[in-house]
């Protein structure tokens, strides 16, 4: 997994690109009353190997991707643990737990805390398969889970609040995600098929509503504003009844 020089600015324009969808998406209300409970514990398990990491390596060394270790010695939790420490100094630390913060709160506030729980690591163990077949570059960092989780939104988007906004800001990401794989930078397939990832769980969101709880049908939720608008009712007549 190759960074190009403009990854960064990809990156951003990719996080831009989610929080306009978010913005057509009905969206939970947090406080301290109410805290994102899983976005928080997500990134808390995010935060405190990858903090403690440059204290004492041996925690890296004993979760990262390895490849070699995995399929050859039978180490088969580092496909799991490796997005539990990092591999990009300080500054890619800083960036990653940034973007997890950011990005973890915004997907409860449109997935709801049930589904979010359940699709974080869904998305670690269908997307992990490949390091138990491949000897792919070893490693550590949460970027490919944070990507996947952000642009799932699009996918949720695209099914329940169907449109030409969503349907451009969901093909401009897709092009962001192939220009980085087109630059030789591996973080354009999370980016990519986060999307399809987000389209099947919204299906399977509102195939069982009862059991995942839509942000739609949720009382608390605040609802778009251009859904409110819809919404108005019309005055039936004026002052004279007319």
């Amino acid at each position: 997994m190759t960074d190009h020089v403009l990854s960064p600015a990809l990156f951003v324009v990719m996080i831009v690109l989610v929080m306009k969808v978010m913005d057509g998406l009905p969206q939970l209300a947090f406080d301290r009353h109410r805290p994102p409970k899983v976005a928080i514990g997500l990134w808390l398990l995010v935060a405190v190997p990858s903090l403690l990491q440059f204290a004492f390596p041996g925690i890296y060394d004993a979760l990262h991707r390895d490849s070699d270790k995995i399929i050859d010695q039978g180490q088969w939790w580092r496909a799991y643990t490796s997005f539990m420490v990092q591999d990009g100094g300080v500054g890619g630390t800083a960036f990653n737990l940034f973007v997890l913060a950011l990005i973890g709160f915004a997907a409860e506030r449109v997935w709801g805390s049930r589904m979010l729980l359940a699709l974080a690591p869904a998305l670690l163990l269908v997307f992990s398969v490949d390091t138990f077949l491949v000897h792919g570059p070893s490693g550590g960092g949460n970027s490919g889970l944070t990507f996947r989780i952000a642009t799932s939104i699009a996918g949720l988007a695209l099914v329940t609040r169907p449109g030409r906004r969503p349907y451009l800001l969901t093909a401009a990401i897709v092009v962001d995600g192939a220009l980085l794989l087109l630059l030789g930078d591996g973080h354009g397939e999370p980016i990519i098929t986060g999307i399809v990832a987000g389209l099947i769980a919204a299906r399977v969101q509102r195939r069982w509503p009862r059991v995942w709880r839509p942000v739609a049908d949720d009382p608390d939720a605040v609802q778009p504003k251009a859904a409110a608008i819809e919404r108005t009712p019309e005055p039936e007549g004026d002052l004279d009844g007319r």
